[in-house]
């Protein structure tokens, strides 16, 4: 009889144990989702911007450059200056 007893015990500790363990996996599960989820929100707002980027970009490639938008090109990364124009350089801040 004290075996069968001992018995019992053993498997309900065991039981205990295990139910135990199942009930960590699923908060810790729960928790590794909610993350993923967040992780996922994110890099779908980022897809949305690269995207729009995208789209302005392919609508600049449709519509081709304006005499505007040389003209800024070539103000800014040439370093050129319409004819007549003065141009000044700071060079207080070197």
């Amino acid at each position: 009889m004290a075996r069968r007893d001992g018995r019992l015990v053993l498997i309900r500790v065991i039981m205990l144990a295990l139910a135990v363990y199942a009930l960590g996996t699923v908060f810790t599960l729960k928790a590794q989702i909610k993350a993923k989820r967040q992780e996922l929100d994110d890099l779908n707002i980022q897809v949305q911007t690269y995207e729009e980027a995208n789209d302005s970009l392919r609508e600049q490639l449709q519509n081709g450059l304006t005499d505007e938008d040389i003209s800024e090109l070539a103000r800014t990364k040439l370093n050129y200056a319409e004819p007549g124009e003065r141009v000044f350089v700071d060079t207080s801040s070197r």
